[in-house]
C-alpha cells in the first residue's frame, strides 16, 4: 500500500486521482482504514486550519498508528505555496517514524510554480504579488521558502525550475528520507517506484458537473465567476437564508441546467469557517440527488461537504483531469479540485 498524508481533502484527492490515472486502485479517506483493498490510500488529516500544535499532534498520532501496517512507502502531500503547518507536520512524522530527514519539493513546474534561488514564483511572478497574498487563513506576503517554512535542518527544499529537476531529485532519494511536496514530485516517485503500473481503465467522456460548489477565495480572486459565466453557467454568490439559496439553485438546475454556488468575498465580519458552513448547509441537500454530478472547489469546502454527507472513504475514478479527482459517491459522481487551478473544459449551454 502507498499511503499519502494530506492536510486538506482536495490535496488528498488530487494525488489519489494521479494514482488512479496510472491504473492503481485508489481511495480517499477521512478516517484511516488500513484494511481497505485500495493500493493507494490518500488520507485527509484535515489539519490545515488547526493550530500548529494541534496539527503536529494529529499527524504524530496518525504516523504512530502505522506501526504494523504494510505501507510500502509514505508521501506527505503539501500545498504548493506552503500554506498550512508544513514544518510541524513533517517534524511529527520524522519523529514518530524514526526517519532521518525530509526532501520537500512543493514546486509544481507543470503548473508554472517553481522555486528559484530559494523563492517561490507562479508563472514568473513572486508569490507575494499573487492572489495568495490575500489568502484568508495563510496569506503569503513574501516568497522566501525559508521564511514561509520556518527552520528545521532536517527538511531540505531544493530549487526546482523544471520537471527534469524533480526527476533527478526523485531518482536520488535515499532510504530513511521522507518524500514530501506537491503533485509533480509524487508523480515522479510513482513512476519510479511502481513497476506494476498499468493503463487505467477507459471511461467515457463526461459532461461538466451541473452543480459547482466553490468556497475558494483564491479562485474567486482569480476571476472564477467571470470564467464560469463565460461558459454559460449561472453564478449565485452567498445569500441568506441558506434555504432560499438552496431553492434558487434547485430552480436554476431545473430550468438552466448548470449553476455555481460560491462564497465570493462577502462584506462583513463572518469568518472563513462560518462562510464555509453556510455554503455547505445550502449545498448539502443536493448530495443525495441521484445522478447529479457535483464539483467541489477548495479543500475546506470539500471536506466540510463530505463529512456532512457522512462519507468516510470514496473510491477514486480514473480519467481525472489535471489537479482534479473524480470520486464515486453512493448516489453519483463527485469532482474535487483545489481552488488554485482553473477548471478544464466546461459547460457549453445555450
Amino acid at each position: 500500500m502507498i499511503l499519502i498524508l494530506a492536510d486538506d481533502f482536495s490535496g488528498a484527492a488530487e494525488l489519489a486521482g494521479i494514482a488512479a490515472n496510472h491504473g492503481l486502485r485508489a481511495e480517499v479517506q477521512t478516517r484511516f482504514d488500513p484494511d481497505s483493498a485500495a493500493e493507494v490510500i490518500a488520507l485527509d488529516t484535515d489539519t490545515r486550519l488547526l493550530s500548529e500544535a494541534a496539527a503536529g499532534h494529529c499527524v504524530s498520532e496518525v504516523a504512530a498508528s502505522l506501526q504494523g501496517v504494510p505501507v510500502s512507502w509514505l508521501f506527505k502531500k503539501t500545498d504548493s505555496v506552503l500554506r498550512g503547518h508544513i514544518r510541524a507536520e513533517i517534524a511529527a512524522i520524522l519523529t514518530a517514524m524514526g526517519l532521518a530527514d525530509c526532501l520537500l519539493i512543493p514546486a509544481n513546474p507543470s503548473k508554472g510554480r517553481i522555486i528559484l534561488e530559494g523563492r517561490c514564483f507562479i508563472d514568473g511572478v513572486p508569490l507575494e504579488q499573487t492572489v495568495f497574498a490575500h489568502d484568508p487563513e495563510h496569506p503569503r506576503r513574501h516568497s522566501m521558502v525559508a521564511e514561509l517554512l520556518g527552520g528545521d535542518d532536517r527538511i531540505r527544499v531544493p530549487d526546482v525550475t523544471c520537471l527534469e529537476d524533480i526527476e533527478r531529485e526523485a531518482a536520488n532519494l535515499g532510504e530513511g528520507t521522507l518524500p514530501a511536496g506537491a503533485a509533480d514530485f509524487f508523480t515522479a516517485l510513482l513512476r519510479l517506484r511502481s513497476a506494476a503500473l498499468r493503463p487505467a481503465e477507459a471511461l467515457p467522456d463526461e459532461d461538466f458537473p451541473r452543480l459547482c460548489v466553490s468556497g475558494s477565495a483564491a479562485a474567486w480572486d482569480s476571476g472564477r465567476a467571470e470564467e464560469m459565466r463565460g461558459r454559460g453557467e449561472v453564478v449565485l454568490p452567498l445569500r441568506e437564508p441558506p434555504g432560499e439559496w438552496t431553492a434558487e439553485v434547485d430552480r436554476i438546475l431545473g430550468s438552466h441546467g448548470s449553476v455555481m454556488m460560491a462564497i465570493g468575498r462577502p462584506p462583513g465580519e463572518l469568518s472563513p469557517a462560518e462562510l464555509t458552513r453556510r455554503l455547505v448547509a445550502a449545498a448539502l441537500p443536493f448530495a443525495d440527488r441521484p445522478g447529479l454530478r457535483i464539483a467541489l472547489e477548495g479543500g475546506a469546502t470539500a471536506v466540510a461537504f463530505i463529512k456532512a454527507a457522512g462519507w468516510e472513504k470514496l473510491r477514486v475514478l480514473p480519467g481525472s483531469g489535471s489537479g482534479i479527482a473524480r470520486l464515486e459517491t453512493p448516489t453519483g459522481e463527485l469532482w474535487v479540485k483545489p481552488g488554485r487551478y482553473p477548471w478544464p473544459g466546461g459547460p457549453t449551454l445555450v
